[in-house]
Parts: C-alpha cells; sequence; structure tokens
C-alpha cells in the first residue's frame, strides 16, 4: 500500500507538468499561449487541446465504418437539410438495392414470352423483401410503358398486351409502395428522367393509333395508351399525395421535390402554362379522335357491335380520355400554386377552353357534313364529356369555370357540380 502511495503521486505530477507546459496557438489570432494560462481563465476544453486533436485525427485512420456509424453520419447531413425533407425522409423506411446480379436477369425474364416469372420476382422483391430496382431499370420499364416491349437485339417495339399489363401492375405497386419506401439518397422509387418521357405518355393516345381507325390493332395501341395515362396520372398523383390539394397556396422547395419527379419536371419547365395547354391538347385530341368509343351515343358514326375487340377498344378509349382528364387537374393545380392564383382562375380555365376549342374546330372541319342542330348537339355531347373527366374531388371550381365558359352552367347544376 505504501508502494502505491509513492508511485500515484509523481504519475500525476509527470502528467500535470506535460500538459500545462505545452504550448496552444490560437486558430484565430495566431497567438501562442500556455495551456496554463487558459486554464487559469477558465477557457481551456479538451477539444482545444493539441493532444487531444492529435488523437481525433489519429483515430480517424482506425475507424471501422459499421451500420451505425453510417446511420449516425446521416443524421448529421440531415440536421443540415431541410426539416421538410428530413421528416419525410424519417417517416418512410429505406428500401433495399436489388443484388447487381439481378437487374438485367429479371429485365431479361420480363422483356420475354414467360414474362409472369420475371414479374413475380419483381413483385416478391418488392413486396416481401422491400427491395427496389436501380434507375438504369427503372428506365427501361418506362421505355416498355411508352412504347412497348422490344425484341432482343432489334430496335423495333411492338405490341404485346400480355407483357405491358405485367409491367404496368408491377410499375403501379412501384409507385405505391412510395407511400411507405423511399431511396438510400431520398430520391422517389420511380419517375420520368426528362420531359419528353412526360410528353410521349401525354401524346400516346394519338401517336400509338395512327391511321388505325378499328380492329386488334387499335385495340393494341389503345390498351398501351391507356396504361401510359394511367402511369402518367399516378405518378402525379402519388407525388402529391401529402399535399392539401383544396387550397393552391402552396410552394415547393428545392429539396422536397427530390422525392417528386414528375413535379419537378412540370415546375422546372420554362413555362407551366405550355405544359397545360400540351396536356388540354392532348386530351382534346383524344376525345376527338376516338369518341366513337368514348361517346355513348355518337350522332355521325355507328355504335360499337357486341364484339370483344370492340368492347376492348371502347374501355381502353374511355380509360385512356379518363385518365388524361385527371392529369389535367394536377397540372393546373400545380399552375395555379406557382402563379399564385386560385384553381377557379380565368387565367387556368382559359389555356384549358383555348385549346379544346382549337382542336374541336380542327375536327370540325375534317367531319361529315351535318345540320346546324346536330352539329350544335354532337358539340355540347363532347364539351360535357370533357368536363365529365375533370373528375378529381379538388378540380370542382375549375370544371365550374370551365363550364361557364362553355355556357354549359344549367347542365353542370344538374349533376350537382354548378
Amino acid at each position: 500500500s505504501s508502494r502505491k502511495k509513492k508511485v500515484g503521486p509523481k504519475k500525476r505530477t509527470k502528467v500535470k507538468f506535460e500538459v500545462e507546459d505545452q504550448p496552444v496557438k490560437s486558430e484565430n489570432d495566431g497567438a501562442v499561449t500556455t495551456a496554463v494560462s487558459k486554464k487559469a481563465n477558465g477557457e481551456v476544453s479538451k477539444s482545444e487541446t493539441p493532444n487531444r486533436k492529435a488523437r481525433l485525427s489519429s483515430d480517424c485512420h482506425r475507424v471501422k465504418f459499421n451500420e451505425k456509424d453510417v446511420a449516425a453520419t446521416e443524421d448529421k447531413y440531415f440536421d443540415s437539410q431541410d426539416s421538410a425533407f428530413r421528416a419525410l425522409f424519417e417517416n418512410k423506411k429505406k428500401a433495399n438495392d436489388f443484388h447487381p446480379t439481378l437487374p438485367n436477369m429479371l429485365w431479361c425474364a420480363l422483356n420475354s414470352p414467360e414474362a409472369d416469372t420475371g414479374a413475380c420476382f419483381l413483385r416478391d422483391l418488392l413486396c416481401v423483401h422491400d427491395s427496389v430496382p436501380p434507375v438504369s431499370l427503372v428506365q427501361k420499364l418506362l421505355d416498355l410503358m411508352k412504347f412497348g416491349p422490344k425484341a432482343d437485339g432489334c430496335k423495333i417495339h411492338f405490341k404485346d398486351p400480355h407483357r405491358t399489363e405485367l409491367a404496368s401492375e408491377y410499375v403501379y405497386s412501384l409507385l405505391l409502395a412510395s407511400s411507405r419506401l423511399v431511396r438510400r439518397d431520398g430520391t422517389a422509387l420511380f419517375g420520368p428522367s426528362s420531359f419528353e418521357d412526360f410528353s410521349v405518355l401525354l401524346s400516346q393516345s394519338m401517336d400509338q393509333t395512327a391511321n388505325m381507325i378499328s380492329g386488334r390493332r387499335l385495340a393494341h395501341g389503345l390498351h398501351l395508351s391507356a396504361r401510359g395515362a394511367k402511369l402518367l396520372s399516378l405518378m402525379l398523383r402519388t407525388e402529391l399525395q401529402d399535399v392539401d390539394l383544396s387550397s393552391t397556396s402552396f410552394s415547393y422547395d428545392t429539396l422536397s421535390l427530390k422525392s417528386k419527379p414528375t413535379v419537378s419536371l412540370i415546375l422546372d419547365h420554362p413555362r407551366i402554362h405550355d405544359v397545360l395547354k400540351i396536356a388540354a391538347r392532348n386530351a382534346s385530341t383524344c376525345l376527338f379522335r376516338h369518341s366513337r368509343w368514348i361517346l355513348e351515343n355518337h350522332p355521325l358514326l355507328d355504335p360499337p357491335t357486341a364484339s370483344i375487340i370492340d368492347e376492348s377498344c371502347c374501355l381502353y378509349a374511355t380509360e385512356c380520355f379518363d385518365e388524361l382528364g385527371s392529369t389535367i387537374c394536377y397540372i393546373a393545380w400545380l399552375f395555379c400554386a406557382e402563379e399564385g392564383i386560385e384553381l377557379d382562375s380565368d387565367r387556368c380555365a382559359y389555356a384549358i377552353v383555348n385549346e379544346f376549342s382549337s382542336e374541336l374546330q380542327k375536327y370540325l372541319d375534317h367531319s361529315p357534313e351535318m345540320s346546324e342542330r346536330a352539329e350544335k348537339q354532337y358539340v355540347k355531347m363532347l364539351k360535357f364529356r370533357f368536363l365529365q373527366s375533370l373528375a378529381e374531388e379538388f378540380a370542382r371550381p375549375l370544371v365550374r369555370a370551365i363550364g361557364n365558359l362553355f355556357d354549359m352552367a344549367a347542365d353542370l347544376s344538374m349533376i350537382g357540380i354548378w
């Protein structure tokens, strides 16, 4: 015990001598002071001593990162980011990435005659393992939704409703999973990479059915158009699901748009007014070109037959047009939110009505001649069907504004919209 008492004070004295006599250089003014003087003034701390700095620098080379270290680093990163984006990220589970060997194999399986096998594996990875595809596979899926499947080694796309249906079901599931999953970098699970992707999905109802009047080829083209239009409206719906759409007094910041690629493309466009006009133009053209399949009682053309092909054309044409109408509602809301106006504003309504009227006049100029009364009744049917496609609940003020410009207030009041 006596020996321990002698050794103890010697160690304490030695440590005190080394620490107190070592000079410390201030980072601000370059003045050299001793640790003894700083300790007397109550300014010294462990983080300011050179030994502490030396230990920290040497420890950095010996750190072995594990999951806790990565989580701590992410927390420090998000502390300096936008609070809304941090809340969005933390409220969702982080999705797992595919193993590097899986994307190409699963894509080959999905884009093959036995597409069911690849679709089952993709759904299992998403629903059971919370695994999402990489960006490269997302772009391939988006190309399939835009143009249809493509044979291996060929650049020609073809229409295969079976493969398109399987791929679309998986893509829709991926979008719906965005409510509970997010990538580790905070980006969306699925979305367009350029405005070209957005515009192609808008114009599918014309591009995929060009020079087609009826038959199986038209049914296949309308099927692809309907799936693409639903994808477009679903992307906007899922990206705006956390927003109160009953009011347009809302603004996005840069970080929150990171997980909203479709909304970001629209807001980044030089003129959102033009995007709204493009959407209204494509929806109007879809209605006029496929009015035989969309309208219940067409005054000019023969009604569809009871064949499976004609029923398919009616089903897919109606679905495509209604989804394009929903897309108009979301784009109109974004336009009003960006411009700081209400949804029933004349600026928004005039942009849609002008495009509708322009396309309607072109359509009537190339239609068979009819009496003035029949034409007036036909135009009224088209206008009323266009208003029916704007079926989103938050878009009722927009429907009333357009109905006022269409001079159809009495018709809307009969169905409880006015």
